[in-house]
């Protein structure tokens, strides 16, 4: 009877052990999991919004039966979790950290440029739609857009995403071809007086050039690009919910449009999302991350999805979005699309959905 109430104290021993085992593992294994970073941001599906309720055009009607949606792209930085989860998952990508943040950029850098960019993107999709529409619209170049600077460069602690660059040594700078092809005429050592604007206050400072990274050429090391002040004659209100990216372009020109066209309901009863950026010319871009955004589209109930026809990449977006459409099996129609007038001229070919 003694032995049986040893073996007994020792099973029960043994059990309370590997309980004390598992309280100890368990934390560390989680801790693992959700706190060791890696160097990889991780892409899913976002979500497919409704852009009426978005945007408000003065003068314009809603006059929609059926929906154009915006589609996004979830983005985050990948613990260890997130990235056993993409080895996995079908729905989620990889992405190295520096292909979404520059070097030497904070996650501020990156939400302050992507905010700035989605600003652009609606500037052009108004000016595109106004145009369409038969409206005259202004458009003025503002001077340089800083959308970056680049580590250990000159402009890297002077600079910051959002700047305006409006002139150099006393001379104008409308556009960025105007800024690379004064500062192609210097060298390493060289010194300019930069004069920009930030939040609508004027600075200047000087910065002596430095040789550019995998470039024969000096400069000061930002990622320009063009600002413009867009003037459309009736006021557009666009509330983007803190949406980022430029990629949105061509659906807000749909809306924006079609909130002016009070001749046809451009939606026809459908649900019609899509992708792709927008150009004053009113072609349309390529995007990343348009296999999510099929999956978003779908989700959403999304009939017809707009993908950029586009010769940028080796396979065009079209392309991926049918892919991606074919494996999840939707019934959606996905439809390629060079320019803005591409999807209306689509549009306008569609039967009335019946309710």
């Amino acid at each position: 009877m003694s032995e049986e109430r040893i073996t007994t104290h020792r099973s029960a021993s043994g059990r309370n052990g590997f309980a004390r085992w598992l309280m100890v593992v368990i934390p560390v294994a989680l801790g693992l999991l959700f706190f060791v970073p890696t160097p990889y941001y991780v892409t899913r599906p976002g979500s497919a919004i409704e852009l009426a309720p978005m945007i408000d055009v003065e003068g314009g009607e809603k006059d929609e039966t059926g929906a154009f949606m915006l589609t996004t792209v979830r983005m985050g930085e990948a613990n260890l979790a997130w990235y056993l989860y993409a080895q996995l998952s079908p729905d989620a990508e990889l992405m190295e950290k520096e292909l979404v943040v520059g070097k030497g950029e904070s996650n501020e850098d990156f939400t302050r440029r992507e905010l700035a960019v989605m600003d652009n993107s609606q500037k052009i999709a108004e000016a595109v739609a106004f145009r369409m529409a038969g409206y005259d619209v202004k458009v003025e170049n503002q001077g340089v857009w800083v959308m970056g600077t680049v580590d250990n460069m000159p402009a890297k602690n002077v600079l910051k995403i959002g700047d305006v660059i409006t002139s150099v040594d006393g001379k104008k700078m409308s556009r960025k071809e105007d800024l690379l092809g004064y500062l192609s005429e210097k060298r390493k050592g060289d010194s300019v007086e930069i004069e920009f604007t930030r939040d609508g206050k004027k600075q200047k400072q000087t910065l002596v050039l430095d040789q550019l990274p995998q470039s024969k050429n000096a400069g000061i090391g930002i990622r320009p690009e063009d600002k413009q002040e867009i003037i459309v004659p009736n006021r557009v209100t666009i509330s983007s919910e803190g949406i980022g990216g430029p990629s949105a372009g061509l659906m807000m020109t749909l809306e924006i449009y079609d909130q002016l066209n009070t001749e046809m309901d451009l939606t026809r009863g459908y649900q019609i999302a899509g992708t792709g950026t927008i150009s004053l010319d009113g072609t349309v871009g390529r995007i990343g991350g348009i296999n999510h955004k099929i999956v978003a589209a779908d989700k959403a109930g999304a009939e017809i999805f707009f993908a950029p026809q586009d010769d940028q990449g080796p396979i065009s977006n079209y392309e991926e979005a049918l892919a991606t459409a074919k494996r999840i099996g939707t019934s959606m129609k996905v439809v390629p699309v060079r320019t803005v007038e591409d999807a209306l001229v689509y549009l306008r070919s569609q039967p009335l959905k019946k309710s």
